[in-house]
């Protein structure tokens, strides 16, 4: 049993983290430590008692995945973005760009839906339907979402390369 304790010390000494205490350093459970490992986002250092130990860097890591989760990435995103070791691929600000373009879009979809909405509460007509600016959104939506079905058809009916 001394061994154990021997090789727990050291790994304390060595700035490397239980599984445990990761979990209580960032919030996540031991669970999602363990899916982030299976993505390719994380990776333990060794193994303690029979337990994952990770480096001190592990907590940052998790942080900065988790900033890129805020930022609309998503796991399969990030992993392809960053490695465990926090070292990013070569095109990341193409993809930094690429999904801030995607952001400024759905704030614009937010923001029609939030003037949508406000119209609906404040709209004097009894019923929507009777509303002549609701039809009018109705109608432009409708058209927006045929040009989008039309153009997504020509799309897939291109010769793959």
């Amino acid at each position: 049993m001394e061994p154990t304790v021997h090789v727990e010390l050291w790994f304390k000494s060595m700035g490397v983290l239980t599984i445990t205490e990761v979990t209580e350093r960032t919030g996540l459970a031991s669970s999602a430590l363990r899916f982030y490992e299976r993505k390719g986002l994380i990776e333990p250092v060794g193994r303690a008692g029979g337990k994952r130990v990770y480096d001190e860097r592990c907590v940052e890591q998790i942080a900065l995945i988790d900033l890129l989760k805020v930022s609309g990435f998503t796991l399969t995103e990030i992993a392809s973005l960053v490695d465990p070791r926090g070292r990013v691929a070569p095109d990341w600000r193409e993809r930094s760009r690429a999904k801030q373009d995607e952001l400024a879009e759905r704030l614009a979809e937010i923001d029609r839906a939030r003037v949508m909405l406000q119209h609906t509460i404040e709209c004097p007509h009894r019923s929507l339907h009777d509303c002549p600016i609701h039809q009018q959104v109705v109608a432009a939506h409708a058209q927006t979402l045929s040009a989008r079905a039309s153009s997504a058809g020509a799309e897939s009916s291109q010769p793959q390369r």
